[in-house]
């Protein structure tokens, strides 16, 4: 029999048990510590909580590098590739069933030169490896486990493995490469090809219509479940991109299907056991199509996404809700996941006291011990059951919404509200005397770049100082420990010291939450140090002749790859067009668009190719193309900052300008000069009141000039009912004492007071 039939037969048997497995062990699996007993091995001394777990494993394990590739290279044998993160519970089983598995250790040990990788540090190296398993095996997951040959290309991979047919490839994989080395390093040859074609090759720019881009809108409704919300069928997960992708088409274009979209799956995630209901933060997906039962792990880059959804549907909607979900969220994030000195860390573990999601879960027994009178409210608040929904207890979910659930208990609005305040207090007070899921703590550049743009969007939206507050605390350190200018951003810290070089992602998430807080605050130093990570990020890894951005300075094994789609955080390359479309609108220098344009003919062929996979792609050209929504905005390239209340029945339009520049006032003395005019989108009546303008001459006119400097204010009421969400329209141009920028027509988005919409 051919070998690749075999592998194919043996990748298909193995990928069978692997679903039988997990259908039976979601949430019972016995945690025990994966490096319990025993000498420690060289992970010991890394910088990674995860390969910490496996530093007393009998396996003779090497970190990646030069040391481990030159091993295989001059002992001649494969590599076992195995890459996880320090809060996956599958990880976690086979590190238990495997690699503290004296037998199986042994043949690792004798037969190949074994690698563990943390993807968190590596995502590059992560990235490249999970397309060879997708691309050998349909499917994908952690741990990722792969055989390569000493040259780091792949020709065998799996997931998780049961431990006897794990024991079984090894000694059959050992077989092969000895009796058949030639074929597979054929089979390799081809796979790396194929992997260098996706991620490293340089694709076409072209200009693509707009009823193409208007389609790929469409289409990445195509998948919506219609009455759970999200895309697809369990394991659901919330892919934040595509929501706030929606969200971002709904300030656009009002109620519609993108709105109805957006406010189904978050009203459902709201509800769900993938909330938190006790102490607020997601887990990262649900295993069931309802979103009761999480996957229960914690992720930063969750809490950062989700929390920007929700402000935005809160801007959308005025709906409450999605408010107090965001508060909710980073409240948790500022008690649970911050470090003392600021920064965010990256996850909570999935298991506690040897089993899945044990931290979370609760019996009716439980509950009436801690509540006594208030347990019958708390078990039809909670969906709590007799027989539970996973393994005989409950995951904590809503099943009814507020309103029936206050009809049921005889209760108004308000009392129901501080009943159930009173009952979550008390249950979260009980929980946290339970043995608490690990904390890995380690610090990432990127995924702080994008809590500190929830925090600070957050604070400034929500008008909460201490959002703010934290988001630049979180900044300060950063850049003060990861971000030096001297030897440029690095990507992880922990305990105490910061390594590695940052992606492409990290400056760019770095950077885009700077800007974030440079709106928050207005503090130009913020936006100066975005624009520093910016330009380091293009002198590092923009590929000139492409116009887009390789993911690492320095190629993973075989390639050097580029972000094209959208994973836990929007694709490096899609967050480069929103940063430089960003920057365009508040930094003068003309290389932002010039670096945008050339991203933007790239990013617009994946987009209408792939919607799902690069919604946020989907996001940033419409940025680019229609400008910025809200009620925070730039004109004259950052000379000119926008900023839209509501002062009751009217809207409040405050312009801060710059010194040195000006806007025309709205009845200039000349012709031919642009004024300034407000209105509604759609000409709807309103009355506009327009600030006193200053009179002077300026050197290229020697004629009075009616102007606007410094600080003013337009006051804007409609002749109608104005609780509902408005459009504003504002026409500008902004001038110097010796030049005069492109006039300028602003869509300023205002929410709604309340608009009565979700849970």
């Amino acid at each position: 029999m051919r070998t690749m039939l075999v592998r194919v037969l043996l990748a298909a048997a193995l990928l069978l048990l692997l679903v039988i497995a997990m259908s039976w062990s979601v949430g019972v699996s016995v945690a025990e510590p994966a490096s319990r007993g025993g000498p420690q091995n060289r992970l010991a001394s890394e910088a990674s909580p995860y390969l910490r777990q496996h530093a007393r494993n009998p396996v003779d394990w090497h970190p990646w590098g030069e040391e481990a590739f030159a091993k295989a290279r001059a002992e001649g044998k494969p590599i076992f590739l195995s890459v996880g993160y320090a809060t996956c519970h599958w990880c976690h089983v086979m590190a238990r069933e495997s690699f503290m598995d004296e037998e199986i250790a042994a043949l690792l040990n004798k037969h190949v030169v074994s690698i563990k990788v943390d993807r968190e540090r590596h995502p590059e190296v992560d990235q490249t490896y999970m397309l060879a398993t997708e691309l050998i095996t349909q499917s994908g997951g952690w741990p990722n486990s792969l055989f390569l040959t000493p040259d780091l290309k792949p020709f065998y991979a799996a997931t998780y493995i049961p431990p006897a047919d794990f024991n079984d490839l090894i000694v059959r994989l050992a077989e092969v490469w000895t009796t058949e080395r030639a074929a597979l390093e054929a089979d390799a040859e081809r796979v790396a090809a194929v992997i260098s074609r996706v991620l490293g090759a340089r694709i076409a720019a072209k200009s693509i219509a707009l009823a193409a881009m208007a389609k790929a809108r469409d289409d990445v409704l195509a998948d919506l479940d219609s009455f759970n919300g999200g895309l697809g069928v369990a394991p659901k997960f919330p892919r934040e991109p595509v929501l706030l992708h929606l969200l971002d088409r709904a300030a656009r274009e009002g109620p519609g299907k993108a709105l109805e979209a957006a406010i189904l799956t978050l009203d459902h995630v709201l509800a769900g056991g993938i909330n938190d209901q006790l102490a607020g933060g997601f887990h990262r997906y649900a295993v069931d199509n309802a979103w009761v039962i999480p996957h229960f792990e914690k992720m930063l880059y969750n809490q950062a996404l989700m929390t920007q959804a929700l402000v935005r549907a809160y801007q959308v909607t005025g709906a409450p809700g999605y408010a107090v979900g965001a508060r909710r969220t980073l409240e948790f994030v500022l008690a649970e996941m911050t470090a003392p000195d600021g920064g965010f860390y990256s996850a909570l573990d999935a298991e506690s006291e040897g089993r899945e999601g044990a931290y979370y879960v609760w019996t009716p027994e439980e509950m009436r011990a801690v509540l006594g009178p208030d347990t019958d409210l708390a078990i039809k608040a909670f969906g709590v059951t007799k027989h539970g929904n996973l393994d005989g207890r409950t995951v904590l979910h809503r099943p009814l919404p507020d309103a029936d659930l206050a009809a049921a208990a005889g209760l108004d609005r308000a009392a129901l509200e501080a009943k159930l305040n009173d009952i979550v207090s008390k249950l979260s007070k009980a929980r946290s005397q339970r043995p608490r899921p690990a904390r890995d703590e380690k610090i990432l550049s990127g995924w702080n770049g994008a809590m500190i743009a929830a925090f600070a969007e957050a604070g400034r939206v929500l008008e909460e100082p201490r959002y703010i507050a934290a988001a630049a605390t979180a900044a300060r350190f950063v850049l003060a420990k990861m971000g030096g200018e001297a030897d440029g951003l690095k990507r992880s810290f922990f305990e105490g010291h910061a390594d590695l070089e940052a992606t492409q992602v990290d400056h760019v998430q770095m950077a885009l939450g700077l800007i974030a807080l440079f709106d928050a605050t207005g503090e130009r130093a913020w936006l100066d140090q975005a624009i520093r990570l910016s330009r380091a990020m293009i002198a590092g890894f923009l590929d000139e002749p492409a116009g887009d951005f390789f993911m690492a300075s320095s190629g993973a094994g075989f390639v050097r790859a580029k972000q094209r789609d959208d994973s836990e955080l929007a694709s490096g390359n899609a967050a480069a067009l929103e940063l430089f479309a960003r920057l365009a609108r508040r930094d003068t220098a003309p290389e932002w668009r010039h670096h945008a344009d050339r991203l933007a003919a790239i990013q617009a062929v994946l987009a209408v190719a792939s919607p799902v996979a690069n919604a946020h792609a989907l996001t940033a050209l419409t940025l680019l193309v229609e400008g910025e929504m809200g009620p925070l905005q730039f004109a004259g390239k950052g000379a000119v900052r926008i900023g839209v209340t509501r002062d009751g029945g009217a809207v409040l339009v405050r312009l801060a300008i710059a010194p040195g520049w000006h806007v025309n006032a709205d009845k200039p003395l000349e012709d031919f000069l642009i004024p300034t005019r407000l209105g509604l989108a759609g000409g709807a009546p309103a009355e506009v009141a327009y600030p006193k303008p200053i009179t002077r001459k300026l050197s290229f006119n020697g004629s009075d000039m009616t102007l606007y400097e410094g600080d003013v204010e337009l006051r804007l009421t409609p002749a109608g009912a104005t609780g509902g969400a408005m459009e504003l329209k504002l026409e500008l141009q902004t001038c110097s004492d010796q030049i005069c920028l492109d006039p300028e027509t602003l869509t300023l988005a205002v929410g709604p007071v309340d608009g009565g919409v979700g849970r």
